[in-house]
């Protein structure tokens, strides 16, 4: 009988060793521990758009022709929107690419010169910029192209420039899709042939710069 209980007391014994294994086994495998394991970080990586608005200030100056050693300052607000892509490359840097299109309203006028208007703008840019987690600060630069008119008196010319870009900006991740910016970029436009007058043209070419604010969505 002794025996009996001795042998019956040593399997409760095991018994009770091993439900902390069988306790251990079960929570590796539960759905609830899975349900409770950390969120996966913020990250900049992947495909976004989004809205512009920005205001520009252009010195448009005439090289030759009847206006030649002229110029003319203009400024004018601006709407658009941009598109592009981010890959986080890891230690806190993000490459990338963009490019945007605006209706601008941007207009001057003098006696002697006569009025200006730049109608359009669009770029594509690289963009290079280093983390802060949710925050980013970015240069960014590339080519660009817009459209302008000058109204001389009895004459109306318009011309398409094509030129170059130069920036620096920071943008803010307010949810894990949603981020807004602002940003300010420069650019020269080189010249273009605008007619003055009968038999008479002038090149002209002008530079912007131009602060811009943006409210985007990330895929």
């Amino acid at each position: 009988m002794l025996r009996i209980r001795t042998l019956s007391l040593g399997a409760a014994l095991l018994g009770l060793g091993a439900l902390p294994a069988a306790a251990a086994d079960y929570s590796y495998d539960s759905p609830a521990a899975t349900a409770f394991a950390a969120p996966v970080g913020f990250t900049w990586t992947g495909p976004y758009l989004g809205a512009i608005v920005g205001y520009t200030w252009s010195t448009f100056q005439a090289s030759s022709g009847l206006l030649g050693g002229r110029s003319i300052d203009a400024e004018g607000g601006k709407v658009g929107g941009y598109a592009g892509y981010n890959y986080e490359l890891g230690n806190n840097v993000v490459l990338g690419g963009e490019m945007d299109l605006n209706w601008d309203d941007v207009k001057g006028n003098t006696r002697s010169f006569g009025s200006v208007d730049q109608t359009w703008d669009s770029t594509i840019r690289a963009r290079a910029g280093y983390s802060f987690g949710r925050v980013m600060a970015y240069g960014t630069g590339g080519a660009a192209v817009s459209g302008a008119r000058i109204d001389s008196g009895d004459f109306s010319s318009s011309a398409t420039h094509i030129g170059w870009t130069l920036g620096a900006g920071a943008e803010a991740a307010v949810t894990d899709h949603v981020t807004a910016r602002v940003e300010y970029q420069y650019a020269d436009y080189g010249s273009q042939l605008y007619r003055t007058g009968v038999g008479t043209a002038s090149d002209v070419g002008f530079t912007t710069g131009s602060i811009r604010a943006g409210l985007g969505y990330k895929f």
